[in-house]
Parts: C-alpha cells; sequence; structure tokens
C-alpha cells in the first residue's frame, strides 16, 4: 500500500485536534450539564418535583459564573462517573469525595465542601462505638456505591451490609437488624428527621473528605475557568451562605481538627 506524502504529515494535526477542549465546547453549546442522583437531601434532591439542594444551587451560581445555562441531567449513581468519562455530561456535582482512585481517572475542581464519615445508632444506645474498631464483630450497613464502602472496609471483622438506597439501612438500625450504619456527616441530619426512626447521631469517623467536581482529563482551560468561578464565589462570601443555608454550618472550610478513626 502506498501513502500519499501530504497524509503523512497530516495525521498528527489529525490526532492532536481530536479532542476539543471542554471550554469551548461548553460556550459553544451555551450550557454547563451536570449530572446528579436528585435523591440525597440537602445536597441534591427533588421537592414536589423541582430540582433543590446545595448542589444544585451551587450549579446555578457555578453556571452564571461560566456566563453559561445549567442543564442538570438527573441519572443513577452507577452512570454518574462513566457519564462524565465519555462525555456524555460535563460534570458531575453529586457530593463526590477525591480519592486517589478517582485522580487516576479524572481532573477535579478545587475543594467546595468538606465532610466525613458519621455513624446512625440507635436512640437507646449504650455501647461505646466511637470507632469503625469498635465495630469488629458487628453489623454495619452502607448504601452501594458509597465512598464510605472501602473505608468500612479497611477495618477486619466488621460485617459490612450493602443497601440499594440510604434509607433501608436507618431502619434496620431501629429494628435491630443491624448494629450501626455509615454515611456523609452533612447527609446524616436530613436523613435521621426524613426517616421519623428512633435512630440518633452517632460518632465522627475517619478522616475529613474533600467534595469537589470531576471532569474528564486533559481540560486546563476548563479547569481555570471553573477553579476561578469557584474562588469568586468563596471570596464573596456566597459559597459560605449557601452552605450555612443548608447544612446550618459552614461546611465550605476543612474542619480545624479531622476526626480520628
Amino acid at each position: 500500500m502506498r501513502f500519499l506524502p501530504g497524509l503523512i504529515l497530516l495525521l498528527p494535526l489529525v490526532s492532536t485536534c481530536a479532542q476539543a477542549e471542554l471550554m469551548d465546547d461548553i460556550n459553544d453549546r451555551g450550557e454547563l450539564r451536570i449530572a446528579l442522583e436528585a435523591n440525597a437531601p440537602p445536597f441534591n434532591f427533588k421537592d414536589d418535583g423541582k430540582l433543590t439542594g446545595f448542589e444544585v444551587e451551587l450549579g446555578q451560581l457555578l453556571a452564571s459564573e461560566l456566563d453559561v445555562r445549567p442543564d442538570f441531567v438527573v441519572t443513577a449513581a452507577a452512570e454518574l462517573l462513566p457519564g462524565v468519562e465519555s462525555g456524555r455530561f460535563d460534570v458531575a456535582i453529586n457530593h463526590i469525595a477525591v480519592t486517589p482512585e478517582l485522580k487516576d481517572r479524572f481532573d477535579f475542581s478545587e475543594p467546595y465542601s468538606y465532610s466525613s464519615a458519621q455513624l446512625i445508632v440507635r436512640k437507646e444506645e449504650q455501647r461505646p462505638l466511637f470507632s469503625l474498631q469498635a465495630l469488629r464483630g458487628q453489623a454495619l450497613g452502607v448504601a452501594q456505591g458509597s465512598q464510605f464502602v472501602d473505608q468500612a472496609r479497611t477495618v477486619e471483622g466488621i460485617n459490612l451490609r450493602s443497601y440499594a438506597d440510604a434509607q433501608q439501612p436507618i431502619k434496620d438500625v431501629a429494628d435491630k437488624q443491624i448494629d450501626a450504619a455509615i454515611s456523609d456527616r452533612l447527609l446524616i441530619p436530613y436523613a435521621i428527621r426524613d426517616s421519623r426512626l428512633p435512630v440518633k447521631e452517632g460518632a465522627k469517623v475517619g478522616p475529613t473528605l474533600s467534595l469537589a467536581i470531576p471532569f474528564q482529563k486533559g481540560n486546563p482551560a476548563f479547569q481555570a475557568s471553573l477553579d476561578s468561578a469557584l474562588q469568586r464565589i468563596k471570596a464573596d462570601g456566597r459559597l459560605m451562605a449557601l452552605s450555612e443555608k443548608w447544612f446550618g454550618m459552614d461546611a465550605s472550610k476543612p474542619p480545624k481538627n479531622d476526626a480520628g478513626q
């Protein structure tokens, strides 16, 4: 087979241009495609069919700062990150904790919030369940896909039970089917209130988690624009006000003392 000389010279150019910069695509569309689950108050959920919550308002603020429209796409947890990876979504704003494994797959914005794992126990619980180590030989419930699954697995001897949603383990704690549940400390007050079950907040366990926004690797212009937008809403107090509105605290800054494991 003979190759035309000009074709050989063009091949590197085609390869270089195959992936356009994400920021250019977003500007061309005039919208930022944001994936979320819409089932985790106060982060993101539906109230009478309308999307609301901390991360919904955060997405609206960031899109406004980028001078585009927010396009929220409700999807299942299993489709969030693959959808970002494939380019179906521009970003996922869904209380995603930055981990070394995820950093191998995605680039991230700077953190917009900080959290940690916390236990949920029965109201009458008297045992000193102050750490994951204290749960050796006990049953601990966790939602499938949660970032806390791997954390719980680091402690040998825990009977870890996985659930399809975050509500069922709370019910099983109340019904004495399991000893405790583990979830995000920013989610737990809402979850306990909505459950109306005889459970309470337990100990905070594990390190502080940085919540940030993942997007496809290799988009430096988008990363710079997104971080600049976040910095502006931090500097003028809008992010702090949003955090206090939905969490009752300023979770936009890391806590002074990390929880012990």
